[in-house]
């Protein structure tokens, strides 16, 4: 019997061009100068056609590559095939062609490869008008305000340091005023509304972000939403449906290419729960989720939620968030089974959390609570931020906070770490650690810097999963929070 062993290769090739119904390229494998290959042209990994790479290249020949005829170009057959969408490989080889500089731009965003090309990405905008629901929970936040933070909104709207007491005081006054007001249509209206304001800038999209989505290209709008497929991608690694790319072994792009439909479906098979929120806002823009949209603040909080729970060690844990955007970690972590959530942010952003999680998770309760009175332990308490001192009564498993520690400056951080030790044994970080001076308000913080002051021990410290430039820290509170 006769055993043929598979003859090695060492493939070097680039697409060049992959644009104006054009894709060009060149492959050629060291070890056997004189073969000639075949490539397949992708779009959204589905093979388009096929080139023979033979043509002369004098710049190949130049630069030593054989006798530099290891050239092909492919004219696009007639259809919609996305620049962004289009690969190459050689036929029967698991060589996929580099990307020249040229190309780069997009895929340098990224956390996966686009070696194997994006899929055909579904940018959407929401539309929804404001209906009967919202106005009767713009009403019932009114109450609830009233009794709450009227009074106390205007003089102590800001209270989150650094750059938040600048965005708080000069971006949030409208808003302030309709829950100060008597008119919930005006309000439901209102933050309806707030991803195409000012208003949501910083916590999810905002008017600019609004006004270029708008304004943008098909390819523009197609580029905006890639980073949150990238994200999908790299979630499906996180959970385990999706092997982790090694460029070292040549596996790299397989995720990316999925579709952000299959990405969605697999994620929410394992899980157990629809990840694509219901509609809340008129005017975000994402992936289209069958009537839904899916933004890149849904994907992190999901994450940050699961990492939550995995990281408490407790099937049914009870969280605390500082900084909770629009609520969206809360609405993960109760659909992934948390069994309390409390929320510790401005008052203003507060309110938002109430429209926003009573929309989007309808079978939960969601109240505002004074710190020093004790919580009911159901659904999602909001604790207003400048109401908290040193005799909050907050209990949770573990304190989380995503992106908004370092926005707050020292002098907010260090109020918090000396506190949140008694509310919980453990704080998960996910953030960035640039240190950036912020205007005239100060110098963005570094939580691993300050931490280790209040005698927090730091348990892990890896790179975010889904996220480029993000950190993710679990520290342990000291033991004093034991004994009290």
């Amino acid at each position: 019997m006769f055993f043929t062993r598979k003859r090695l290769r060492e493939f070097s090739g680039y697409v060049d061009l992959a644009s104006g119904g054009r894709v060009s390229g060149w492959v050629y494998d060291r070890l056997r100068p004189r073969d000639r290959f075949d490539v397949e042209i992708c779009s959204a990994g589905a093979v388009i056609g096929v080139a023979r790479a033979d043509r002369p290249r004098e710049d190949l020949a130049r630069a030593g590559f054989g006798d530099g005829r290891y050239g092909f170009d492919f004219d696009l057959p007639n259809g919609d095939y996305p620049e962004e969408t289009l690969a190459a490989r050689v036929r029967g080889e698991d060589f996929w062609l580099l990307e020249n500089a040229g190309r780069r731009s997009l895929a340098a965003e990224l956390l996966n490869s686009t070696r194997r090309g994006l899929p055909r990405l579904e940018p959407t905008l929401s539309l929804r008008p404001v209906d009967e629901r919202d106005i009767e929970i713009a009403a019932e936040l009114q109450s609830a305000w009233a009794q709450h933070a009227s009074g106390r909104g205007a003089r102590r709207l800001g209270g989150g340091g650094a750059m938040w007491t600048d965005i708080v005081s000069n971006r949030h006054q409208p808003l302030l005023a309709l829950l100060d007001g008597g008119d919930p249509r005006a309000l439901a209206q209102c933050l309806v509304d707030v991803q195409k304001s000012s208003a949501a800038t910083g916590l999810e999209q905002g008017v600019q972000a609004y006004r270029d989505f708008l304004a943008a290209s098909p390819e523009g709008r197609r580029a905006a939403v890639a980073p949150f497929h990238d994200m999908l991608a790299s979630l499906a690694q996180y959970i385990g449906l999706a092997r982790v790319e090694c460029a070292e072994q040549d596996y790299v792009g397989e995720t990316l290419v999925a579709s952000s439909r299959e990405l969605v479906a697999e994620i929410e098979a394992a899980l157990g729960f629809p990840i694509a929120p219901p509609a809340v806002f008129d005017g975000l823009y994402g992936l289209a989720m069958d009537g839904n949209v899916l933004h890149g603040r849904d994907i992190q909080a999901l994450y940050l939620a699961l990492r939550a729970i995995e990281a408490s060690g407790l099937a049914r844990p009870r969280i605390c968030e500082i900084g909770g955007g629009f609520g969206k970690a809360a609405r993960y972590a109760l659909l992934a089974g948390a069994r309390h959530y409390t929320i510790v942010d401005l008052p203003t952003v507060a309110a938002m959390q109430f429209f926003a999680l009573r929309r989007g998770l309808p079978e939960a309760s969601v109240q505002f609570r004074h710190p020093r009175e004790p919580s009911r332990g159901v659904g999602v308490d909001l604790v207003l931020a400048p109401e908290i001192d040193d005799e909050a009564l907050i209990e949770s498993d573990v304190i989380v906070n995503c992106d908004s520690f370092p926005e707050m400056g020292d002098a907010v951080c260090r109020s918090y770490f000396a506190r949140i030790g008694r509310w919980a044994p453990l704080l998960l970080s996910v953030n960035q650690e640039a240190n950036r001076v912020v205007g005239s308000s100060g110098r963005q913080s570094v939580v691993g810097a300050l931490l280790p002051d209040y005698g927090f021990t730091r348990r892990y410290r890896f790179r975010s999963w889904i996220r480029r430039g993000y950190a993710e820290e679990l520290w342990a509170a000291p033991e004093r929070r034991a004994e009290g």
